[in-house]
């Protein structure tokens, strides 16, 4: 099974590795150095203070100047946007292997905060409900998310202020759109899954337009054409009721039977399927999707696909508890930005980990109780977030060979030797 020294060079050398590539896509020095030593110090104590990142860090010169070197560059204006870029084509392979992508607004809210730039009047998801809505000063978080039955894969981050952005005429459906454009770069077949308000016409006309794959949770706001030639439109809700079931989809998480329907609508001139899934239970959903393939795999796609939404939901949760999202103390725009790509990068790296290399990390650090591969949950990424960190944190980081040493190691002439 091997020992915590012996895995620590392991991760080390994969944090390496992204460096080396970010190199090779012109990414200066600096941006190299400074980005690995965030991913390092986030891995290995995680959290959004540059303070404890620095800290953590333990380099040869003192705190402060560490500290000044990672607040320095955290606010270059667009790097956050070319790490999403370079960390999709250097796990396009990964990525590909996935078929549907999660998409999701979230929040981070900051209550007691007045000098962060860019703060504005956003929706608390964490205390809002249907009928009651709490609005509080903070930033709006998009994310995108792999998923499928093997595990989830983040691949877009990104927080943002319309008040503040609003002058360069961004909006948030252009935002999503952003999402789904450079996502389809490195996977064209993917399906974007979105939830209510996905169904925008913004959004739905783009995705569309482009020819995406898509599943959209409907409401009941939305009036269809039933029939091609026809002018008379019908609301979206009443067609889902009167849509029959003809296939029962079992969820692969809860267990839960549904009854499930089809039939085709025009959104304009572009035939769309709605699929209306029933619970036993009582209630009524309905998706719009331009998914192809026969009425029976279209609804088996669509029932898979937003059934992995709570993996985004769950992501959320992790990400503000095991970071400490919404602890963040940064006042540049850009540096608040970035930092969220950061953790973003993060947390994919401690996704794409392979099995048997997050086996053991929780063997070796005890996380699980019983110590039986039974024991590691579906959602398994606060585990190896607290695995990854307590490894590097009990082996420290390797030292490079001294210069001296390494001159040595180049010039040295080596000569293969013929025995006597």
């Amino acid at each position: 099974m091997g020992s915590i020294h012996d895995l620590a060079p392991e991760i080390q050398q994969r944090i390496s590795n992204f460096e080396k590539f970010l190199g090779k896509r012109r990414f200066s020095r600096p941006e190299v150095k400074n980005v690995g030593s965030m991913l390092y110090g986030m891995l290995k104590s995680p959290g959004v203070h540059v303070t404890g990142l620095s800290r953590s860090l333990n380099e040869d010169i003192t705190l402060k100047k560490t500290w000044e070197r990672l607040n320095r560059n955290l606010r270059r204006e667009g790097l956050g946007a070319r790490l999403t870029e370079a960390n999709l084509h250097k796990h396009r392979s990964q990525i590909r292997k996935k078929r549907f992508c999660i998409i999701d607004i979230s929040d981070i809210q900051k209550a007691e905060a007045t000098q962060m730039e860019g703060l504005s009047r956003v929706r608390d998801g964490d205390r809002s409900e249907r009928g009651d809505v709490v609005i509080g000063n903070g930033y709006w978080w998009l994310n995108g998310v792999m998923a499928d039955k093997s595990g989830i894969l983040p691949v877009y981050s990104e927080v943002y202020s319309l008040d503040h952005e609003g002058r360069a005429h961004a909006s948030e459906n252009g935002k999503i759109e952003g999402v789904t454009d450079v996502v389809s770069e490195v996977h064209p077949d993917v399906i974007y899954v979105l939830d209510r308000g996905g169904d925008r016409s913004e959004i739905l006309g783009h995705l569309i337009h482009e020819g995406k794959r898509f599943v959209i949770r409907g409401q009941d706001q939305r009036s269809l054409r039933l029939h091609r030639d026809s002018t008379k439109l019908t609301n979206i809700k009443e067609i889902a009721k009167r849509t029959r079931p003809s296939y029962a989809y079992k969820s692969m998480r809860t267990g839960e039977w549904f009854d499930v329907g089809i039939r085709r609508v025009y959104y304009g001139e572009t035939p769309l399927w709605l699929v209306v899934s029933r619970r036993r239970r009582g209630g009524l959903s309905w998706f719009l999707t331009a998914i192809p393939g026969d009425r029976k795999e279209v609804m088996k796609t669509v029932m898979e696909g937003y059934g992995y939404r709570w993996r985004v939901e769950e992501y959320h949760r992790q990400i503000k508890q095991d970071y400490g999202l919404e602890k963040i103390r940064l006042r540049n725009y850009h540096a608040i930005k970035n930092m969220i790509v950061l953790v973003m990068l993060a947390a994919s790296f401690c996704a794409r980990l392979p099995e048997h290399l997050i086996i053991k990390l929780l063997a070796i650090s005890n996380r699980l109780p019983r110590k039986r591969l039974h024991d590691i949950p579906e959602y398994p990424y606060y585990m190896i977030t607290a695995a990854l960190s307590l490894i590097l944190k009990q082996a420290g980081r390797r030292r490079p060979k001294p210069l001296r040493i390494r001159k040595r190691d180049y010039f040295q002439l080596s000569l293969a030797l013929q025995g006597v």
